[in-house]
């Protein structure tokens, strides 16, 4: 999974909040997951925020709230069971965290005990005996744990954009990809398609559209270019599974 605390689609819709209003994602250190079993059938959702440690124990931001809600929206749209675990992203390490459904109701669990709990949707858990998971340059403490206690035939992936109709529920959501290589040429890889059947798999539960977007990223020199998207519908009930619809102008973001 990616660790990137933003992109070049995130920053054009900041810098026109109001055109693009509709347009909804969390960034930073947090992150919107699926979780599936090795078919890439979904069993939950998880909110997994890491915050500064002196608001550990704070009430939710207004970030964590709406994105919260938007996942807690899908997934009663899907019914799939809903999580949020708070973390503290300031610390080298972690060896516990705070738990909670959609209650709201936290708890401090430790790392073995948020493996059980995964484990009791019905995820792999691996038998590790590590109580203490490391932030590291390219990865969260939490993603982490997630990598070392959740079994190998895990499917797992995280929503990187949102649609709200005027009230802010959710209508479809995306899928972003960048590479060096040219719009009309770039193809999702079939390495990814896992995660693509994931993703959809709950859009298919929730009566949602997903779509796949690509950018052009280059590195000599070094340009994160969203002014144009590579634009793919998703549907693994048909073959090919993903269709190339076409590339759009950024502005058209909002008609996708």
């Amino acid at each position: 999974m990616r660790y990137y605390k933003s992109n070049a689609v995130y920053e054009a819709i900041n810098t026109q909040k109001q055109q693009f209003a509709r347009l909804k994602f969390v960034v930073g250190d947090a992150w919107q997951l699926v979780y599936g079993d090795n078919n890439c059938i979904p069993l939950v959702l998880v909110y997994a925020s890491g915050v500064q440690e002196n608001i550990l124990n704070e009430p939710l931001t207004s970030e964590e709230k709406e994105g919260f809600s938007l996942l807690n929206i899908l997934g009663s749209r899907a019914n799939l069971p809903v999580l949020f675990v708070r973390f503290n992203a300031t610390a080298s390490a972690i060896e516990e965290v705070k738990f909670s459904d959609a209650s709201f109701n936290f708890r401090t669990v430790t790392m073995s005990e948020l493996s059980q709990i995964f484990q009791g949707f019905g995820l792999p858990v691996s038998n590790t005996k590590t109580a203490k998971y490391l932030n590291d340059a390219t990865s969260s403490a939490y993603h982490n744990w997630q990598r070392g206690s959740l079994g190998q035939a895990l499917t797992v992936s995280d929503i990187d954009l949102w649609k709200v109709d005027s009230e802010g529920n959710p209508l479809k959501f995306y899928e972003l990809k960048r590479s060096f290589i040219a719009l009309d040429r770039w193809a999702p890889y079939v390495d990814d398609y896992r995660n693509f059947k994931l993703l959809h798999a709950v859009a298919v539960r929730a009566k949602m559209e997903f779509k796949i977007l690509y950018n052009l990223r280059t590195k000599n020199p070094w340009h994160d270019d969203a002014t144009r998207l590579s634009v793919f519908s998703v549907n693994f009930a048909l073959a090919p599974p993903i269709t190339f619809l076409g590339i759009v102008p950024f502005n058209e973001i909002v008609n996708l």
